[in-house]
């Protein structure tokens, strides 16, 4: 495995010390996982990880890193000045904000363009209903949205990443970042934490545990914001479904707490669950219509779980895919009738299902996590190069080789 060390101005090598700053550090959505994951993976190629948080899970604070707990919130002035000044403290060589600070060097939004994503919110609601949203949430929220937003996208010493090409126009578009300010890195996925064969026994229990059948198909969808993910359009199209006889059954994770349902329920709530690879092998089908998605993680692992996946063009993952070849990609996450028609052809048709399952795993082996956090550190490598330092990458023959993009 290769390591990196630090070649500061005077020659000295030394570990790079890595500042993470988060929100929750505790693994219970889709950036808090990817940020528990880039510090152990970090660690375990010899850097120094300070993680700078207002909240540490349990699971977390069984890591290697240093914990700096910061009880201001997110939306607090206070909180960019707190995170900004412990990573002077620890004398961080590179600062990377996981998109709730201001002014670090790498500015990394998981939610994409906030803006986009409050126009997707409001798209996801019926037309009759948008300006009654508009009163209700009023105009002070959005004004406060749009003035954090021109806070932390307006850091002149920041570079962006972008999880897509459609990501990286909007923060250009919506939020006035110079294209030479952006650096495009789509998520990825370890592949071998959801290979189906090693959660093949626990999704069976998960399906005997709901009561599913042999012969019902499962679909399983992911959200936390459920009506932006698309959700209430997944429902109603397997509620179509089962109207017309087909034997599907809907599992959702995520968002609301878990809650007991008969075995002849059409829609069984997991609630947040830990072990989403079993989940996954226990389903058939995942679905993500969402309205919008920076570049869904749901959908990776769905990918290397080896199920057959449903997603939309709103979804930055599906610039890494081929619809029809290894997943299907339907053009508006607002039809339900297209929805409920590809659903249709893969509840009905198993040898489809199988084909796609099996190139969506071929493709997310090809998507791998390490790939996506080796492109963060060559961003790391140019933030040092601009203060005069160099990060090397030392491979297992002890030779070095100079990491920037």
């Amino acid at each position: 495995m290769e390591r990196f060390l630090l070649r500061d101005a005077i020659g000295l090598r030394r570990p790079p010390r890595i500042a993470l700053v988060a929100d929750r550090f505790d693994g219970r959505g889709g950036a808090e996982m990817y940020a528990r994951n880039l510090a152990a993976w970090l660690v375990a190629r010899g850097c120094d990880v300070h993680v700078i948080a207002r909240a540490i899970g349990a699971i977390e604070q069984r890591l290697p890193v240093a914990f700096h707990e910061i009880a201001a919130h997110p939306r607090q002035p206070a909180f960019a000045r707190e995170a900004l000044a412990c990573a002077a403290a620890i004398e961080a060589d590179v600062t990377h904000d996981m998109g709730v600070a201001v002014g670090c060097d790498i500015f990394h939004s998981h939610v994409g363009s906030p803006l986009a994503c409050q126009r997707a919110a409001e798209a996801a609601h019926a037309a009759w209903y948008r300006p009654v949203r508009r009163l209700l949430h009023g105009a002070t929220r959005h004004r406060r949205l749009r003035a954090r937003a021109a806070e932390q996208f307006g850091a002149r010493d920041s570079l962006f990443i972008a999880l897509s090409r459609r990501g990286a126009a909007d923060l250009t578009t919506l939020h006035g970042v110079s294209p030479a300010r952006i650096r495009l890195v789509p998520n990825g996925v370890d592949a071998a934490q959801f290979d189906p064969a090693a959660h093949r026994d626990a999704g069976a229990a998960i399906r005997r545990r709901y009561g599913f059948s042999p012969d019902d198909v499962a679909v399983i969808g992911v959200a936390h914001n459920r009506r932006l993910k698309g959700i209430p359009a997944l429902t109603r199209a397997v509620l179509n479904l089962r109207r017309e006889g087909l034997p599907l059954k809907l599992l959702l994770c995520g968002g609301r707490p878990a809650r007991a349902s008969d075995p002849g329920a059409a829609v069984f709530e997991a609630g947040c669950v830990a072990d989403m690879a079993a989940h996954y092998a226990a389903a058939d089908i995942a679905v993500q219509p969402t309205f919008y998605d920076a570049c869904s993680l749901a959908t990776l692992e769905s990918l290397a779980s080896g199920l057959p996946v449903v997603t939309t063009r709103a979804n930055g993952a599906s610039e890494l895919l081929t619809s029809e070849t290894d997943a299907i990609v339907l053009d508006d996450a607002a039809d339900v009738a297209a929805l409920t028609a590809t659903l249709r052809r893969l509840a009905t048709d198993r040898w489809l299902r199988a084909s796609l399952g099996r190139a969506a795993r071929r493709r997310a082996l090809e998507l791998g996590s390490d790939a996506a956090f080796a492109s963060l550190v060559a961003v790391y490598g140019e933030v040092m190069a601009d203060r005069g330092q160099r990060l090397l990458t030392v491979d297992g023959s002890g030779s070095f080789t100079l990491r920037v993009a």
